[in-house]
């Protein structure tokens, strides 16, 4: 899924970038819970929103699931390099993953 990563492959290595947009979507979700537990004591909304956060958080996990495999199998060769910050749009998290030859 193109939403939380992106995968380019090139002759010398691989870079797998991970975008921040569903961390901040999964933060923003707690907040809206929050302040619906503490402010608005809504039932409904905590009906619906609960749910759909434990959905996104399941579809995000399974979708990166390759991501780490690939990523963890490339660690015990010592062919990855990090760079970038998980919280940011400018400079995301990527691994850089360096083939063999």
């Amino acid at each position: 899924m193109t939403f939380f990563f992106e995968r380019t492959e090139t002759a010398r290595d691989i870079r797998i970038v991970l975008k921040p947009h569903s961390l901040y979507i999964m933060l923003g979700m707690i907040v809206v819970w929050l302040l619906n537990d503490l402010v608005l004591h809504s039932a409904p909304v905590a009906q619906l929103l609960m749910p759909v956060f434990i959905v996104f958080m399941v579809v995000r996990f399974f979708s990166l699931v390759k991501v780490q495999k690939e990523v963890l199998v490339a660690m015990k060769k010592g062919q990855v390099a990090t760079q970038g910050s998980k919280f940011s749009f400018a400079n995301p998290f990527t691994y850089i993953i360096s083939k063999s030859q």
